[in-house]
């Protein structure tokens, strides 16, 4: 953990661990010391290591235990129940003399042990030889609580690990220190509220420490270790606006290897569809992420800890299930979707990075609407996706080099045909400008009636494309591009909407009219007649990047099936005179009807006076 925005950081496990390696080292070779001389040594040693910590620590810690073990013979120690507490008088006469640190550390462990400390070679040759020391449950308290004083302080290069021990030892080597089930529970004091931040069941394994006078040179070592290995599991957190919550089963991180490993990541809405919005106040896309494992591999270690940049060979992201829904429905206040596509939100990630290659394989993606006309919700989804994105960064200097990210993407459109995609990204231009090409292959078309029936109240009867090829320039403000579409047998049915009822009703003469006179049943026709689908749709501001690509895409198909301006004119003065005879048809019908009530009515009034009469005579 490091603490930025300051003109110094603080790294808070080195710190812990070197209390234990020089407290507990520097007591071995002062207990060999006094065991040569025959003296009783345990309260001389006990007493030893606490002035130690006292007295590195400027008496700001002091340390308890319920039991401290020294076998003289195998070299093991082992103190349980070991605190390191800091001393809350102390610290605040360290505050009104503007010395005290921002961060307060109280830590507490079940047990540690030492194995094989090498005393007798410690006293005789100055090398400090430890095979093993290992710390079970650390439970560890940072308390940060930033201080206007030490921004002031002038702090020079800072002591070398060496430096440190080169007045007691000339060597000192670890061949592994593990951490087991630590806790972690940072406290943030420096707002009104205070906020807290913690983390439980994490492991770090470190191997092969050495620190001497070569150490420090060579650059196959990792802060003089051969590796460290660190290991969370079962992490859970809520998104700061606590709208989601993010989930992993294991994240761990080998600097030997370079890599970082995520398992079972989930990333999910707190609420339902409903409940989702009324809490967010606003219109927005759903997701829900889930993913069997993502992998970053070749990372850069030295520039990520010189310039706290992540830059990094590749990440895999292995079957993905990716669900994206969005309500068009909504009535509450929209936002506005302008510098938010996925290009654009890279280049907000707080941290600077750079990924040569992102592979996503075997992965599948849904996109649903609901329409806010119809009440129904269209799907498009993408089976078995396998794609590869270059050059993923939001780093200036990469940016500079390069600028654009591309990807290619291979897919099952709605599980049904192969759709191959290509993007290519400007990540400098401000617009967010990118490019979408590819190919759809062969499949049934009255698959798309997922999709079209509810968003565009179109029954596809019947369809067999062949092809469709498109190719669009487009940014934060619209679309421009063609269309290429080869079909046969295209036939297609209207829908519309009724008050009070849930389904989608026909217009049965009205289809037949649109597949009469604007529906071309193939594309190129009989004659051979290709028709091109130009695509210029312009972006509303609220509409998503996945809901403007499919919307970009039913622009060229429009005229593709042959619906065109004209021929919607054409139509519309058809189904417009059409409609009047209708209307006059059934004003008829109505008309001879309600007369036909009225002359049943009048013979049923007849039929009453004469019986009416017939009866008063009888009487």
């Amino acid at each position: 953990m490091t603490q930025h925005n300051r003109k110094y950081t603080i790294r808070i496990w080195p710190i812990v661990i070197l209390v234990f390696i020089f407290a507990l080292g520097g007591t071995g070779w002062y207990l060999y010391k006094r065991f040569i001389a025959g003296d009783k040594w345990k309260p001389l040693l006990q007493a030893k290591l606490k002035e130690l910590v006292l007295r590195s620590s400027d008496s700001l810690y002091h340390i308890e235990y319920s039991n401290f073990d020294l076998n003289l013979t195998s070299g093991n120690a082992t103190l349980s129940d070991f605190k390191l507490v800091p001393d809350t008088g102390v610290y605040q006469k360290l505050v009104a003399a503007h010395k005290a640190p921002d961060n307060i550390f109280n830590l507490s462990v079940k047990k540690l042990t030492i194995k094989n400390v090498g005393a007798k070679k410690a006293y005789q040759d100055k090398i400090l030889n430890i095979d093993d020391i290992e710390i079970d449950k650390p439970n560890l308290t940072i308390i940060n609580k930033r201080y206007n004083f030490n921004d002031t302080v002038k702090v020079g290069k800072p002591k070398t690990p060496y430096q440190i021990i080169e007045k007691v030892f000339k060597q000192l080597k670890i061949d592994s220190i593990s951490l087991k089930d630590i806790s972690l529970n940072y406290i943030n004091k420096n707002e009104a509220v205070m906020k807290q931040t913690m983390l439980k069941h994490l492991d770090i394994n470190i191997s092969k420490i050495q620190i001497d006078s070569a150490a420090a040179l060579d650059t196959s070592r990792f802060y003089y270790t051969r590796g460290v290995d660190v290991t969370l599991h079962d992490y859970k957190i809520a998104t700061p606006d606590s709208m989601y919550r993010a989930e992993l089963k294991q994240i761990y991180f080998s600097t030997a290897k370079r890599e970082i490993i995520l398992d079972r990541v989930n990333f999910t809405p707190r609420y339902n569809h409903t409940e989702f919005y009324k809490v967010l106040g606003t219109s927005a896309d759903i997701f829900t992420l889930k993913f069997k494992k993502i992998a970053i591999t070749d990372i850069d270690l030295q520039r990520f800890l010189r310039d706290q940049k992540l830059y990094a060979g590749s990440m895999d992201i292995d079957k993905a299930n990716v669900e994206i829904f969005s309500n068009s429905n909504y009535k509450g206040k929209k936002t506005s979707k302008i510098g938010k596509d996925p290009h654009q939100a890279l280049q907000r990630v707080a941290l600077d990075m750079k990924l040569n290659r992102l592979n996503l394989t075997h992965s599948n993606i849904i996109y649903s609407e609901l329409d806010a006309t119809t009440q129904q919700t269209g799907v498009i989804t993408f089976n078995n996706t396998t794609g590869h994105f270059f050059n993923v960064t939001n780093d200036p200097d990469a940016k500079r080099r390069n600028p654009f990210m591309i990807a290619g993407i291979n897919t099952r459109f709605m599980n049904a045909g192969p759709l191959q995609v290509n993007f290519k990204f400007n990540l400098n231009a401000k617009d967010g400008a990118f490019n979408y090409s590819g190919t759809l292959g062969k499949f049934d078309g009255r698959i798309l009636d997922k999709l079209v029936k509810p968003l565009a109240m179109v029954h596809v009867k019947s369809a067999d494309v062949e092809r469709l090829n498109f190719n669009v320039n487009a940014n934060n403000y619209g679309g421009k591009g063609h269309l290429e579409f080869y079909y046969k047998n295209l036939n297609v049915e209207l829908l519309k909407k009724v008050d009070g009822q849930k389904k989608l009703q026909t217009q049965g003469f009205i289809s037949k009219i649109a597949n009469a006179l604007i529906i071309e049943n193939d594309n190129p026709d009989t004659k051979g007649n290709f028709r091109l689908g130009p695509i210029n749709l312009k972006r509303e501001p609220t509409t998503s990047f996945f809901s403007f690509l499919y919307k970009g895409l039913l622009d060229g198909l429009k005229p593709s099936v042959g619906f065109t301006k004209k021929t919607e004119g054409t139509v519309n003065k058809v189904v417009t005179k059409v409609s009047s005879l209708i209307d006059k048809f059934n004003k008829f019908k109505a008309d001879r009807k309600q007369r036909k009530l009225e002359r049943q009515a009048r013979r049923q009034a007849k039929r009453d006076s004469v019986a009416n009469l017939k009866n008063n005579k009888n009487r």
